[in-house]
């Protein structure tokens, strides 16, 4: 097997172990959402950009691989995108064969992670609308008062009022 197969091979093993993590940081991240923890779901956030700016460095890398084997062996059109499935084509069988397993098994993952995050967004959007629900019966609540002082004038004012910051 040619280097810059073996080195995808090691960046997609390097993959599956982050997008591992990130997923588990996901499922943490829903409960903390369940729980309306804020403090708790920015420190998963950020935990989760710090793997995905390692994936990034990796995805460069395997770039990198690419154009390394696309030089050692003639693909065809240099404009053409090179695939996983362009690569494998170009392998013998068992190699090519794990090579696309990895890759299969990474797309699984990438969509399972993709609706635990679709979940965990609906989880978020119902939170915020529930407590729009709450602050708009909040500021419903206030009432103005009527009547007269001891001089006689007309006294007006608002009871319990309600103010709010929704910035989120």
């Amino acid at each position: 097997m040619f280097k810059p197969v073996i080195e995808m091979e090691r960046i997609l093993f390097k993959e599956h172990s982050l997008y591992d993590a990130i997923y588990l940081l996901e499922e943490t991240k829903s409960q903390a959402i369940i729980d309306r923890d804020g403090e708790g779901l920015k420190s998963v956030s950020q935990e989760q950009d710090d793997l995905l700016r390692k994936i990034e460095k990796l995805e460069l890398e395997r770039e990198e691989k690419i154009d390394a084997y696309r030089k050692s062996i003639d693909l065809g059109d240099r404009n053409k995108p090179v695939t996983l499935n362009t690569i494998v084509q170009s392998m013998d069988e068992d190699s090519g064969h794990h090579l696309m397993l990895l890759g299969m098994e990474l797309k699984q993952k990438l969509l399972k992670l993709k609706n635990l995050q679709t979940t965990n967004e609906k989880l978020i959007r119902d939170n915020l609308e529930f407590y729009n629900i709450l602050i708009s019966g909040l500021k419903n609540s206030s009432t103005l008062k009527t009547g007269y002082d001891r001089d006689g004038k007309n006294n007006e004012k608002v009871v319990s009022p309600v103010l709010f910051n929704k910035t989120a």
